[in-house]
């Protein structure tokens, strides 16, 4: 996270530009938040996060509550999100280091409270469609825009840009599947790659995995 600086790191003249978003700044290299434990979800807390009533209105509250807990369960540690630099002031700036394990599938989600967000690969891939997104490579997503992919075989990490914020009391996590059957074929996918997710200790980590899956 970002710290206060001494006078020596100070660029010349750093004192005169000071932007909406904030003063100068700079922030260390951490080591990577680890995914949280796994064990039995909370129905009603893991239904209450997404925003799910295209679904509900379709199947029913309970078993749509059901399967996003199943989900939730599923692809637990498969995921670790680390906070880089975040300004708590109105049109602030934030970038996030994002992990996923080796084949993760990543639900269709949206974020229309959160703005527009721009993701870079820095070590394995990302993997939309036909697309392979590797290292170097990335994606805009418009605020609202529903998205998907799956991590390649030795997993994936990236860096999320967010600049400013989306619209005011829409949800912060949309999910965007649109059958159970979709869901349930998710959670398969995770249920049979999940003994292989162990997250990296620091960012770029996985491209050793990559690396040894590419010389194998």
């Amino acid at each position: 996270m970002a710290e206060a600086i001494d006078q020596e790191a100070r660029p010349s003249g750093a004192g005169r530009y000071v932007s909406e978003r904030g003063p100068f700044e700079i922030f260390d290299n951490t080591r990577i938040t680890p995914p949280g434990l796994k064990g039995p979800v909370d129905v009603e807390k893991t239904a209450e996060y997404f925003e799910h009533s295209a679904l509900a209105a379709k199947y029913g509250e309970e078993p749509v509550r059901q399967k996003i807990a199943e989900m939730a369960e599923s692809i637990q540690g498969g995921a670790a999100t680390t906070v880089l630099f975040s300004q708590n002031v109105p049109n602030g700036m934030s970038l996030v280091h994002v992990w996923f394990g080796p084949n993760f599938p990543l639900f269709a989600h949206s974020h229309p409270l959160y703005g527009d967000c721009l993701y870079y690969v820095v070590a394995g891939e990302a993997i939309m469609g036909r697309k392979r997104l590797g290292p170097g490579a990335g994606f805009f997503v418009p605020n609202g825009q529903p998205y998907k992919y799956t991590a390649g075989p030795a997993g994936v990490e990236l860096l999320e840009f967010r600049a400013g914020g989306g619209e005011p009391g829409t949800p912060g996590m949309k999910l965007d599947e649109h059958s159970l059957d979709s869901i349930q074929r998710l959670i398969d996918r995770a249920r049979k790659h999940s003994a292989s997710w162990e997250a990296p200790e620091h960012i770029g980590d996985t491209a050793f995995r990559q690396a040894e899956l590419d010389f194998s």
